[in-house]
């Protein structure tokens, strides 16, 4: 509930800024292909995205999660597509954690769930391309934590690194 309320005020305070005329000559693609690292990207690997609206996106992406393939499928919401710098909001379902163990691969695993996020989106000179930046908050199921929880107590497996809470992606896009 309340992140349907957040969604909502979050449009609201978009309001007026949707009122304003955009730049009648800037350009913008329906189809692009992305490449980069990050949860919305599968991992390390590619997403595709198009645009019904230029707005809105559906995406998939496609990628290597350092224990075999991921995906995610999912939209973004663009607040301002006409500017150069355009803050976006995603929510997508997919690949949202990994556990890799070295020496040990009986224990490697990829966790599925959904995933929100929110990022900028910088056009180049070519408005059709650009970088793009997230901040994404996985909602990792029980079983991810139980088995970090499981590695820690074995005393055969060395824990060098904690999972965090949030994950970021980076990317450029080619508009089609």
């Amino acid at each position: 509930m309340k992140t349907i309320i957040v969604i909502t005020c979050l449009i609201v305070m978009q309001l007026p800024v949707m009122a304003q005329d955009q730049d009648p000559s800037a350009e913008w693609s329906k189809v692009n292909i992305g490449l980069g690292i990050g949860i919305d990207y599968g991992g390390f690997g590619g997403r595709f995205t198009v645009l019904p609206a230029e707005r809105f996106g559906l995406f998939l992406g496609l990628g290597y999660n350092l224990v075999g393939a991921g995906y995610n499928v999912g939209a973004t919401y663009r607040f301002l597509p006409a500017k150069r710098v355009c803050p976006t909001i995603n929510a997508m379902y997919g690949y949202n954690g990994v556990i890799k163990v070295q020496n040990a691969s009986q224990f490697d695993k990829a966790y599925y769930g959904a995933s929100i996020g929110g990022g900028v989106e910088f056009r180049t000179r070519n408005p059709k391309n650009y970088f793009n930046l997230e901040l994404i908050i996985p909602f990792r199921p029980q079983a991810f934590y139980d088995d970090v929880d499981d590695l820690k107590n074995n005393s055969a497996i060395e824990f060098q690194t904690e999972p965090i809470p949030i994950a970021f992606s980076i990317g450029y896009h080619f508009g089609l």
